[in-house]
C-alpha cells in the first residue's frame, strides 16, 4: 500500500521555545486547501504531485530516542532513517515531545514526519554536524559542517508534520558577530574564482568552517516540504540546490533574531512550487538564485520554471525583500511566476539585484497581484550595482530583460520604484501596469532602461513623482502623478518617449 505525504491542515499556535519569543499571531496560518491547484503559468510548467511512500512507520523511540531535549537523538533518527530506507521507504516519525539532535540526513523514499507538539532543538555540539559535506554556501560550492537537515542526491523525499524545528540561533550568532570561521562577503567572491579543491572555504579547508544552512537539499528530485515551522536557524533556512520537482507549501519560517536568515532560497533548481507559506525573516523572504561569479558560470545551471503564490512576508529585515532575484545570478534565472502575496512591514518589496562579475541573465519574470504595506525602502527595486565588493570580471555583466509586473498596490514606502541598469547594459523590456503607489516619500526613478512600458499607474508622493534618466523607448499610458512640480522629469541620454500616444520632445 502506498500513501501520499501530507498533513492535516488547520490553524495552529506554537509557543515560545528555548527562550525566544514567538507570538501566536505570527504563527496563525490561513486555511490551506489540501489539493494543489493547477499550475497555470505564462510558460510551460509541468504538473507537480506529492511524492508517495510505502505505508510503513519507523518511530524514533523504537531506535533508542529519549525525549526531554537532554540526550542526543541524532543516532536514533539516523538509525530510523536507515532502517526505513533499507526496508523500501516510509515515514520516520518524530513524536510529540522535546528532542535534541545534530544533523539529520535524509535518504531516498523517506518522509520525515514531525508530530504536532513536537520540538526538535539542534545541538551546539559541532561533532554532530561532521563529517563535512558539500554545500553551496552563499553561491559558492564548499565543504562545510552539515546543514541541520540535509539530503544529497536523493529522490522521493518529504519533510512533513506540524511540529517545530528550532535551529539554536544563539549558538550560531557568535559565529556571525565575531566572524569565527565566517566567510565575509569579499572572501566568497575571491574563492569563487578558484577550483573547489583549492578553496580556503569551509570546514576541512584550513579554517574552522562557516554557519550551516538549516535545510539544504542537494540534487534532490520529487520533494515535498509541508507543515512544519522552521525557527531561528543558523542562516539560510530552506535551500534548494540543483533540485527539481519540488513542492514547498504551508510552512512557517521565523528567523528575525538571526543573521542572513533568508526564508526560502531556490538555487539553480527547476520545476518548483512554493505556496501558502508564512515568512518572518532577517533577510530575503523568498529568493531566486543561481550561483556566484566564476563558480556559478562554470556550473551553469539556471533556476527556471518556478511558481510562488499565495504567501505572506512580514517584517523582512536587513534591507531585503518579499520576493527577490539575485544577487547570485551567474547561472541564469528565467520563467518565474509570482502572484498573490502580501508584504507588510518589510524593508523592500519586489527586488532585483546583481552586479559586475555575476554575468548571465534574468529574464521572463512575471509578478502580479501583490499588496505592500509600510515598506521601509523601495516598493520595487532594480539594482545592477549590488555587491561590487571585489575585483570582478567587468565583462561578465548581468542582463535583465522581459520583466512583467502588474496589479500591485503599495501603501506606504520611502520610494515607489528605483530601477537602474548598468552603463552600457540597459535593463530591457520592463512592463509595469495596473499599479498604485500611495503615501510615498519619493516617487519612481528609472535609469538605463531600454523599453519601459508604464500603463495605468498612479503615484502619490511628497517628492517628484516620476524621473527618467538615460532611458529609451518609453510608452506611458494612463499614468496619474501627484507630488512636486514638475511631475515628470526626463534627463540624460534619453529618447523616444511617448505619453498617451504623443511623443515628448520638449524636455531637453
Amino acid at each position: 500500500m502506498m500513501v501520499i505525504a501530507g498533513t492535516m491542515l488547520f490553524t495552529c499556535t506554537v509557543l515560545a521555545v528555548n527562550g525566544s519569543e514567538t507570538t501566536s499571531a505570527a504563527m496563525e496560518r490561513p486555511d490551506v486547501p489540501d489539493e494543489i491547484a493547477p499550475l497555470d503559468a505564462p510558460f510551460r510548467m509541468p504538473s507537480l504531485q506529492r511524492p508517495q511512500f510505502p505505508d510503513r512507520e519507523c518511530d524514533i523511540r523504537d531506535y533508542g530516542a529519549v525525549p526531554g531535549a537532554q540526550t542526543s537523538v541524532t543516532n536514533a533518527i539516523a538509525d530510523a532513517i536507515n532502517s526505513c530506507h533499507e526496508a523500501g521507504g516510509g515515514k520516520v516519525v518524530i513524536p510529540e515531545g522535546e528532542w535534541l539532535s545534530g544533523a539529520i540526513h535524509l535518504k531516498s523514499n523517506i518522509n520525515l514526519y514531525i508530530a504536532e507538539q513536537a520540538n526538535v532543538y539542534f545541538t551546539d555540539n559541532l561533532e554532530e554536524y561532521l563529517p563535512p559535506v558539500i554545500v553551496r554556501h552563499a553561491g559558492v560550492e564548499a565543504y562545510n559542517y552539515s546543514p541541520l537537515i540535509y539530503a544529497h542526491d536523493v529522490e522521493n523525499i518529504a519533510i512533513t508534520g506540524r511540529g517545530v524545528y528550532d535551529g539554536n540561533w544563539e549558538f550560531w550568532l557568535g559565529w556571525a558577530l565575531d566572524a569565527q570561521g565566517e566567510v565575509h562577503h569579499r572572501d566568497r567572491v575571491v574563492e569563487a574564482a578558484k577550483p573547489l579543491d583549492e578553496r580556503y572555504f569551509g570546514k576541512g579547508a584550513g579554517r574552522e568552517g562557516m554557519r550551516p544552512h538549516f535545510v539544504e537539499l542537494w540534487k534532490a528530485e520529487n520533494v515535498l516540504i509541508e507543515g512544519p515551522t522552521f525557527k531561528d536557524g543558523p542562516m539560510w533556512n530552506i535551500h534548494l540546490v540543483y533540485s527539481k520537482n519540488v513542492i514547498v507549501r504551508d510552512i512557517s519560517v521565523l528567523s528575525l533574531p538571526t543573521h542572513n536568515g533568508d526564508g526560502i532560497v531556490v538555487d539553480s533548481s527547476n520545476d518548483v512550487l512554493i505556496e501558502y507559506v508564512h515568512l518572518e525573516t532577517s533577510d530575503d523572504a523568498v529568493v531566486i538564485k543561481s550561483g556566484l561569479n566564476e563558480d556559478g558560470r562554470l556550473i551553469d545551471i539556471p533556476t527556471q520554471r518556478v511558481i510562488v503564490r499565495n504567501f505572506t512576508a512580514r517584517d523582512v529585515r536587513t534591507g531585503s525583500g518579499g520576493i527577490v532575484f539575485g544577487s547570485e545570478t551567474s547561472g541564469g534565472i528565467h520563467d518565474i511566476y509570482v502572484h498573490d502575496a502580501v508584504f507588510e512591514g518589510s524593508d523592500r518589496g519586489i527586488r532585483f539585484k546583481s552586479g559586475p562579475g555575476r554575468g548571465s541573465y534574468v529574464t521572463d519574470i512575471y509578478i502580479r497581484d501583490i499588496t505592500l504595506r509600510n515598506v521601509q525602502h523601495e516598493a520595487i527595486n532594480f539594482n545592477l550595482f549590488y555587491a561590487g565588493d571585489a575585483e570582478p570580471e567587468i565583462s561578465a555583466q548581468p542582463r535583465f530583460r522581459n520583466i512583467f509586473i502588474s496589479n500591485v498596490h503599495a501603501d506606504g514606502a520611502d520610494e515607489a520604484i528605483n530601477g537602474a541598469g548598468f552603463p552600457g547594459q540597459s535593463i530591457r523590456n520592463v512592463h509595469i501596469e495596473n499599479a498604485t503607489f500611495i503615501n510615498m516619500n519619493q516617487g519612481a526613478v528609472f535609469r538605463t532602461i531600454d523599453g519601459l512600458h508604464l500603463n495605468n499607474i498612479e503615484i502619490q508622493t511628497s517628492g517628484t513623482p516620476l524621473r527618467l534618466v538615460d532611458v529609451y523607448n518609453v510608452e506611458m499610458n494612463g499614468i496619474t502623478l501627484t507630488g512636486e512640480h514638475p511631475e515628470l522629469i526626463i534627463e540624460g541620454d534619453s529618447g523616444n518617449i511617448n505619453r498617451d500616444g504623443e511623443a515628448l520632445t520638449d524636455w531637453k
